[in-house]
């Protein structure tokens, strides 16, 4: 072989057990040693909660129709739509004509009424000096003070007339039976007022309830889950977090059209939460078989989510999941891990696939 040859052969021999070295040694970079990190595991259980949701909407528990106890027109109404209003506050004027023309009626029956009673009181006496003299007999003075006693009892009935007539007067003025805020006026001045038909309509703003519609179906069981006393999660629009409530009634007769039941939940009171904001209820029923885990055990990747099962080497294995419902701290596994394996309930960033877990600590939170 030529000097030439040789030097191009061992050149290229060299060449690639220093590219084979320089490979190794990028490799060695990317791939570092496995190591042993104290992390908490926990072992995967299953009962993730299984939820009844339904629509509804704030209502107040005090609704109040103002109406009138007379017939009458309406002089003035003093509130608008969507003020507020104090008990004992003006609301409704009544035209008091008609109710000012009864007192005077019954002021003059009780003066007529007055004078009979009178009058038959002097006969009475006139009559008792007669019979006492003998003049008249005993029949006939009885006759005389029976007209006397009737005379007295229309006296009486005069008088409760116009304590009536008196008292109708102050139903002429309509004042908050509670503290509220008007929602409706269907009635204006000029209208008629009638007994039984409303004026306005008050609602208080507390004792608010959460009123909605469940479908129990064919599973009788269920109803349990929607019995007085059971606490409710109800999520309001508008509001930033959830209000716990309690089953406060429940209408056990189903709607004949949409076989549906009415409830009614108990609200905590929470600042701008007014009667008619929307929402939904939501109701626990029981749990499923499916695995549900803590929020913090899961890692993020390029959009995925992940978590590092503990295998029985006590070595990490990153896998991929797919998830279902979320909570606020847990996240229900719908396909990837199993009930009863083992995965690191808190990761930290520099966990990787092989590490091994040295733990004292087991949960299953």
């Amino acid at each position: 072989m030529s000097r030439a040859k040789l030097t191009v052969c061992v050149g290229a021999s060299l060449l690639g057990v220093y590219l084979t070295a320089c490979h190794q040694g990028a490799n060695s970079s990317h791939q570092p040693a496995s190591q042993s990190r104290n992390l908490p595991v926990m072992q995967v259980s299953i009962g993730a909660p299984v939820e009844y949701t339904t629509v509804g909407s704030v209502v107040s528990d005090q609704r109040v129709d103002v109406t009138s106890r007379l017939t009458g027109y309406i002089r003035t109404i003093s509130v608008q739509e969507g003020d507020h209003v104090r008990r004992g506050q003006l609301l409704v004027r009544l035209d008091p004509s008609d109710v000012e023309g009864g007192i005077r009626q019954a002021q003059a029956a009780v003066s007529a009424a007055d004078a009979a009673f009178r009058d038959a009181e002097a006969d009475k006496g006139h009559f008792q000096q007669l019979f006492e003299h003998g003049t008249i007999s005993e029949n006939e003075f009885r006759k005389m003070s029976l007209k006397d006693e009737a005379a007295h009892e229309a006296l009486n009935q005069a008088r409760a007339g116009l304590d009536v007539a008196r008292a109708q007067l102050a139903y002429s003025v309509i004042a908050s039976p509670s503290d509220g805020t008007v929602v409706d006026r269907p009635k204006r001045p000029g209208d008629l007022a009638l007994p039984g038909v409303p004026i306005l309509t008050l609602e208080s703003g507390h004792a608010l309830m959460f009123s909605a519609f469940v479908d129990v179906g064919e599973d009788k069981e269920s109803l349990n889950a929607f019995a007085v006393g059971k606490p409710v999660e109800v999520r309001i629009d508008g509001l930033a977090t959830p209000l716990k409530g309690t089953v406060s009634r429940f209408v056990p007769s189903a709607d004949p059209t949409t076989r549906s039941y009415q409830i009614k939940i108990a609200l905590p009171e929470k600042a701008g939460l007014t009667p008619g904001m929307f929402g939904r209820a939501v109701f626990q029923t029981g749990e499923s078989k499916v695995p549900v885990i803590p929020r913090k055990a899961v890692v993020e990747r390029g959009g995925l989510s992940g978590v590092y099962v503990v295998d029985s080497e006590n070595k990490a294995q990153f896998r991929w999941l797919r998830t279902g419902r979320e909570w606020s701290d847990r996240i229900e596994v719908t396909a990837g891990l199993q009930a009863g394996e083992r995965l690191v309930s808190a990761p930290d960033s520099a966990l990787r696939d092989g590490d091994r877990i040295v733990s004292t600590e087991a949960s299953n939170e």
